[in-house]
């Protein structure tokens, strides 16, 4: 596909790996709407970043996925910047670990709200915005399918709940929809985590070391690029021990 001024959204785009996503379709030449609920200077600079590089036009906008209000907003500006979306990507998710003992109820649902709700209506909203030749892609994890921890139980039934959500809609809405599940990848809040229990985790699923951001970006460039069938879910171990 040439990107060139196509309209790219991704949640989650000030570090990480919505900013990798973000950069590398600017670099392309889309048009980038990036959004960020609580690192407003951080995305104001990474906006003013990626437009003085790549001369694109970049949006953006604070968003609370947990909030229906929010991503209609957010839908209603689109539609009037842009009139479509070519290519969303449901990059932010929230984390609050515990044990069950001491896990929440309030907890446990903000993360299903944030993650799994709040994609849902993303996809829900931001689908009327696009068509056949469109592509949603949910950033998931393997912790969905088969490598969660016993302190993330909220979050591993969060990406479960993405995986199954994908296949789901792919049977009712135009766009293309992929879920992407990598295991451990190479990000600030990864490095910013309890270092030892971050190797005790790899260690735990066999996880020699931690993929690369660009390897996120490359495989979603591949599946546009190779028309992947709707409702796939695609697994990143990374290089893992056998």
């Amino acid at each position: 596909m040439n990107y060139e001024n196509k309209v790219v959204l991704v949640t989650g785009a000030s570090r990480g790996i919505g900013k990798s996503l973000i950069t590398f379709f600017a670099s392309h030449k889309a048009n980038i709407i990036m959004t960020y609920n609580t690192s407003s200077d951080l995305s104001k600079k990474v906006k003013e970043d990626i437009e003085n590089v790549y001369h694109v036009n970049v949006s953006n906008y604070h968003l609370d996925l947990s909030n229906e209000i929010d991503i209609i907003e957010l839908y209603n500006s689109i539609k009037e910047e842009y009139g479509h979306i070519d290519i969303l990507i449901n990059n932010a998710a929230l984390s609050l670990d515990n044990d069950i003992d001491n896990l929440t109820k309030e907890d446990f649902m903000k993360v299903l709200e944030v993650n799994t709700v709040g994609t849902f209506l993303m996809i829900k909203h931001m689908s009327k915005l696009m068509n056949k030749d469109s592509y949603i892609f949910n950033i998931s994890s393997t912790d969905g399918i088969d490598t969660g921890s016993i302190l993330s139980i909220n979050y591993n039934v969060s990406k479960a709940g993405i995986n199954n959500m994908t296949e789901t809609l792919s049977r009712i809405i135009e766009p293309k929809i992929i879920t992407i599940c990598p295991n451990w990848v190479d990000t600030e809040s990864v490095h910013d985590m309890n270092q030892e229990y971050l190797n005790n985790e790899m260690k735990r699923i066999n996880q020699v070391k931690l993929i690369k951001k660009e390897k996120i970006v490359e495989v979603i460039n591949e599946v546009i690029n190779n028309d992947i069938v709707s409702g796939s879910i695609i697994r990143i171990d990374g290089d893992i021990n056998e």
